[in-house]
């Protein structure tokens, strides 16, 4: 009977020993951090065989939420204890005191770790340069070749589309482009061109401000024009002298040979003897430019004096 109590003592003497072994511990790799830096936090487990489950951060919600969390490893096993390790950033300065983490077990057990303290310091700022700290390197993680499939398979759809049309546009007979003729520019006739000059030399007036030789230049330059136009007689090349033959071939009317030879001389006169006619000639010979260009204008039902442009 002494036997069995006493191993009995024995067996439940090296369960209290393994209990007391299994246990959760969380050390940081330094108690005071400056605000955005990292940190590392180590999560200990000893006495249990089986991998523990993920540790809960519940409790430290308040204080550094999940989004603080920026990297962990998987349970590592050295010995008979197992290491879980996480990187984790802190942006407000404080004096954190942290609760004891929960570690789940395999067996449905959950073991409670040591809690933590944490100094959060302002971070130092200075205004000399070779005070300051160097600027740390940003981490960055590996590129992968999936990271890029959207951009690849894009592109292939986009090769694949401009092929298809191509092929399509390349069966399809090409029709012959239309070739519209330009619409005809509008001929103005020549006495609606000679007046409408004849209209502007007469508002101008240069013979009242002593600009009697560009005056009878542009005169005779109009009335030229016009028998050129009208009569098709190279009048523009040809002298006065000249021009009054030539109208007799092409059925100038008769009585206003005279009219024409009177411009066309007066105005010869002042642009190459400078002798201009007298005063009073200067607005009359516009006037018989007017009525000369009036009196031989086509027989058109739609051009009449009365509506002529001024």
């Amino acid at each position: 009977m002494n036997l069995q109590n006493a191993l009995l003592a024995i067996c439940l003497h090296l369960f209290v020993a393994a209990a007391a072994q299994t246990s959760a511990s969380a050390i940081f790799d330094r108690n005071t951090v400056e605000t955005g830096d990292t940190f590392v936090l180590r999560v200990l487990v000893a006495g249990v065989n089986a991998q523990p489950g993920t540790v809960d951060f519940s409790s430290w919600r308040e204080l550094l939420p999940p989004e603080n969390i920026l990297s962990q490893t998987g349970w590592t096993r050295s010995g008979n204890r197992w290491m879980c390790q996480f990187t984790l950033i802190a942006f407000d300065s404080a004096l954190l005191q942290l609760p004891p983490l929960k570690v789940p077990l395999r067996l449905g057990d959950t073991l409670r770790s040591n809690p933590l303290q944490l100094t959060v310091k302002p971070t130092y700022a200075t205004a000399e340069l070779n005070e300051a700290e160097p600027i740390r390197d940003i981490w960055r993680e590996p590129t992968l070749w999936v990271d890029h499939w959207p951009w690849a398979a894009g592109a292939l759809a986009g090769l694949a589309l401009m092929i298809w049309f191509w092929r399509r546009r390349k069966k399809r007979p090409v029709a012959a482009p239309s070739i519209v003729p330009p619409p005809p520019v509008p001929v103005v006739p020549p006495h609606q061109v000679a007046l409408q000059k004849l209209n502007v030399l007469e508002q101008k007036q240069p013979w009242k401000h002593g600009q009697l030789e560009p005056f009878y230049a542009e005169l005779s330059l109009i009335v030229r024009e016009y028998l050129e136009g009208r009569f098709g007689i190279p009048a523009l090349e040809s002298t006065t002298r000249e021009i009054l033959p030539l109208l007799k071939t092409v059925g100038f009317p008769e009585n206003l040979r005279d009219t024409a030879r009177q411009v066309l001389h007066e105005s010869d006169m002042t642009k190459f003897a400078q002798h201009p006619p007298p005063a009073h000639f200067h607005e009359k010979a516009l006037n018989m430019a007017r009525q000369l260009i009036l009196a031989t204008t086509p027989r058109d039902p739609s051009i009449r004096p009365g509506n002529l442009p001024k």
